[in-house]
């Protein structure tokens, strides 16, 4: 059932991710400037998953893991068909939130169900599904948007609910074996996930103000809203590889190695993205980035997962919403004080992901 999950997984992110390369267009048909819209989407992305760990805490007292997946995939079905009709950018804000709380809900449990064999390769395939539907979803959004108005985007939700069909006649009645006894661990027991927050949020802060400004980045140095949704996906489908790569990694090197490797990478490729002259060397620096980005993401993840065993939902949720939200606190903040300046939070950022690979590796992991 592994594969299924994970093909879930694809079209929850899918979906997810039709909101930031369409950032040009929301630009300009609001009328709202780029730090109006940027600052929007962090502080969204912030709100709807910092809630992610009480999701993962509901779902680690409840049976039907398989149910709630499927009812959740459907439910982002439902919210990107309807926003297709939304006219004013109020009700855009809310549309988008309630999409990211959805995606905040399936992550912790649709990671449980990928690890309830206590494989890191099946958690990693499920992670590599996700960033593989977040990849290809700006490509798919921006080319229909050449052809079709915005509020036609219920063909793609129609196609979307056909295709999950075929997973969910697997695992909608799949039930775990054993529930949480706990309903909320205590804090000494939880302490033990600090060093994966402290660097997944820092990543969540790095590439969620690199996945936000890139499409504006580069539609001012005059290239298309196309090329800004291209960019995004060939760095996330590059991303994908190392996903997986990076939980096996893991096991061989450590986490440590695999920290320091994927934030000074970022850093590094971040300031060749800034200085680049042409598209082509950009989309080659963006996908370095992502490669190195994304090598971190399935490690920490199966880490925290290690870390709590007979918390798995919860585990899941601080790596990775939890975590990932406070990041989008960070940057939505930083969004609000420097987003009118891309060029500076472009080159700022790629600096503190390299300070910031020299800082973590004296965090201590405790098993």
């Amino acid at each position: 059932m592994t594969i299924y999950i994970a093909f879930t997984h694809f079209l929850a992110d899918f979906l997810n991710s039709f909101f930031k390369p369409l950032g040009p267009y929301f630009i300009e048909k609001y009328g709202i400037d780029s730090r109006t819209f940027t600052s929007s989407i962090a502080l969204i992305g912030a709100f709807s998953s910092i809630v992610q760990i009480f999701f993962g805490l509901y779902f680690d007292r409840k049976k039907r893991d398989g149910l709630y997946v499927v009812l959740l995939v459907f439910l982002e079905i439902i919210i990107i068909s309807l926003t297709g009709f939304v006219n004013g950018f109020y009700l855009l804000i809310m549309m988008i939130f309630l999409m990211r709380l959805t995606n905040s809900a399936f992550h912790p449990i649709g990671a449980s169900f990928a690890g309830r064999h206590n494989k890191g390769n099946h958690v990693a395939l499920f992670s590599v599904f996700g960033a593989l539907g977040a990849a290809v979803g700006p490509v798919v959004i921006t080319l229909f948007m050449k052809n079709y108005e915005f509020s036609k985007v219920y063909i793609i939700a129609i196609i979307s609910f056909m295709i999950l069909l075929i997973p969910a006649s697997k695992i909608w009645k799949y039930e775990k074996k054993e529930v949480s006894e706990k309903t909320i661990p205590k804090l000494k027991d939880t302490m033990v996930l600090l060093p994966v927050f402290l660097l997944v949020a820092t990543r969540g802060f790095i590439m969620n103000i690199f996945h936000t400004f890139v499409p504006i980045f580069v539609n001012l140095k005059g290239s298309s809203m196309v090329m800004g949704g291209v960019i995004l996906s060939i760095g996330l489908i590059a991303g994908m590889f190392t996903n997986y790569f990076g939980a096996y990694l893991r096991e061989k090197s450590g986490i440590k190695v695999i920290n320091l490797i994927g934030f000074l990478g970022m850093g590094v490729f971040g300031l060749l993205f800034y200085f680049s002259e042409n598209d082509f060397l950009r989309i080659l620096s963006f996908m370095s980035f992502d490669i190195f980005g994304f090598l971190t993401m399935s490690a920490n993840l199966v880490e925290a997962q290690v870390l709590m065993p007979k918390n798995k939902s919860f585990a899941s949720s601080i790596a990775m919403g939890f975590s990932w939200s406070i990041g989008g606190f960070i940057a939505s903040g930083y969004s609000a004080i420097f987003g009118n300046n891309v060029p500076f939070v472009i080159f700022s950022v790629s600096i503190i992901s390299i300070v910031v690979a020299f800082l973590f590796p004296i965090l201590k992991y405790k098993k």
